[in-house]
């Protein structure tokens, strides 16, 4: 009984640190990676990769354009970390900084505009007649 005892907690013990190291092989693979919980990180790793084929040449967008994306989304979100990383990806893409400024301009104005279409409380058929849009 001693013995299987002794067994169990071995195998128990090289389970348990064979899930820690592949859990930090993640990590080293990506920093992003900590910040999921251990038991998901893996599958959250798997789907970042996909998320991430978005910005490569796999993706029916250039790379340079959606890095440009992801600075407007991130800048309308007022997410600094993103704002950072993307526009350090952005760049890396071979963005300009005045790329990067119109970019954030677009996503400035879009918002303003829907302040102001919200705000005044255009009804979906003026809409569509500013926008030239036939009501169908």
């Amino acid at each position: 009984m001693k013995k299987l005892f002794l067994l169990l907690l071995l195998v128990s013990s090289f389970t348990f640190s064979q899930d820690k190291s592949s859990y930090e092989e993640l990590i080293e693979k990506s920093p992003f990676n900590s910040m999921y919980p251990e038991f998901m990180a893996e599958e959250a790793a798997e789907y970042f990769d996909e998320f991430n084929m978005l910005f490569s040449d796999a993706s029916p967008i250039a790379r340079k354009e959606a890095r440009l994306v992801a600075v407007a989304v991130s800048a309308a979100l007022r997410c600094e970390y993103c704002i950072a990383a993307q526009i350090e990806s952005a760049k890396n893409e071979g963005a300009t900084d005045e790329e990067i400024k119109a970019a954030i301009q677009i996503a400035g104005e879009i918002q303003r505009f829907s302040t102001l279409l919200y705000g005044n409380e255009f009804s979906w058929d003026q809409f569509n007649k500013m926008i030239g849009r036939d009501n169908e």
